[in-house]
């Protein structure tokens, strides 16, 4: 029988795929409903704080600083204090809770793993390397920590954000805020075409990283007989090839991973200038 674990790329970018994998997470939360719950309250706070503190600070500056009330610029900084203490504690609650959902959910993430791998045939360990093993213990679920700790917050949080923006720009200026979302579907294409890219160096750099784990666990494991034959020569050179390949696709995921940064910076760009040409029109 076949017990070879699925490292191909073709699943990796399939979407299907990505649904079974989320579903399949779906028991670990079960028992986490509380803490989401709390967390998302949270977020939301903080994401609604973000965007009503500049609309304070607007009608501080067009109502009470260019007529000189100073009482009312005094009443403006009391609630916007107010306002940035609650997404304080709104950003403060969203980190506790999302940090301990991500540490128990990779806890049970990891028995069950262990759980699974007792029960498996002795075949299996005889078709896959010890470091695929390792790589997909050690570094898969680390993934899954962050993404539960950080990156799920941080879309939900940023999802909040852009919605509340586009909503505000749109009631504020329709041809203004139509004019700073256009940019933000040429990113939504551009993220579409270039995910599969991502998706497949980050398997390569896994890949790797198995690879090399699985080159020094054989290393270790053979290293008297290495030394008996003096054939130290040949672990130096198949440990750099791997290390080297190893380090090829890793600056490779690195790239791909942070390639959508200068592109929303370059979209945010564009929306910004076409404000100010709009605007200089009017």
């Amino acid at each position: 029988m076949n017990y070879k674990l699925n490292n191909s790329a073709k699943a990796a970018n399939q979407k299907g795929g990505d649904i079974a994998a989320l579903k399949s997470l779906l028991p670990l939360l079960a028992t986490e409903k509380k803490d989401l719950g709390i967390a998302l309250v949270a977020i939301v706070l903080n994401a609604g704080t973000t965007l009503v503190a500049p609309v304070i600070i607007a009608y501080a500056i067009d109502t009470y600083i260019q007529t000189k009330n100073f009482s009312g610029v005094l009443w403006s900084a009391g609630v916007l204090l107010l306002i940035y203490l609650v997404g304080l504690l709104a950003s403060y609650t969203q980190t506790i809770r999302m940090g301990t959902v991500g540490r128990r959910v990779l806890y049970n993430l990891r028995n069950e793993i262990f759980t699974k791998l007792q029960q498996l045939p002795v075949a299996f360990f005889n078709q896959n390397k010890v470091g695929d093993l390792i790589s997909r213990i050690n570094n898969d679920t680390d993934r899954l920590n962050q993404f539960f700790a950080q990156a799920l917050m941080q879309f939900v949080g940023n999802f909040f954000l852009i919605v509340g923006a586009g909503v505000f720009l749109v009631v504020l200026n329709v041809h203004l805020g139509l004019a700073a979302l256009i940019p933000a579907f040429g990113v939504f294409v551009v993220t579409q075409l270039v995910s599969a890219w991502v998706k497949r160096k980050n398997l390569e750099s896994l890949q790797t990283l198995g690879s090399l784990s699985a080159e020094i666990q054989e290393s270790l494991n053979n290293f008297k007989v290495i030394v008996a034959f003096n054939r130290l020569d040949y672990f130096r050179k198949k440990f750099n090839e791997v290390n080297a390949n190893n380090v090829k696709t890793s600056i490779g995921a690195g790239i791909a991973n942070t390639i959508f940064t200068p592109i929303y910076t370059f979209a945010s760009s564009l929306a910004q200038l076409a404000i100010k040409s709009l605007y200089s029109a009017y």
